[in-house]
């Protein structure tokens, strides 16, 4: 849509990012994502954010 207006902007999600949505969001045009509570809530931040960054990438390889 954006591109069929020439619309330049960026679309961000700020929380409710998570292994589980990452995808979703990365497909339906999300390029800016918050995602505190998945990164820092359980476990290793570095390990969690590397998780999430594979995640969209795959997402993001997928949608081409």
């Amino acid at each position: 849509m954006r591109a069929a207006r020439r619309a330049n902007f960026r679309i961000e999600i700020d929380g409710g990012i998570g292994t589980d949505t990452i995808a979703e969001a990365v497909r339906a045009g999300a390029e800016i994502l918050v995602a505190g509570s998945a990164i820092f809530e359980h476990g290793s931040p570095r390990e969690n954010t590397e998780r999430l960054l594979k995640l969209a990438i795959k997402a993001t390889l997928l949608n081409m």
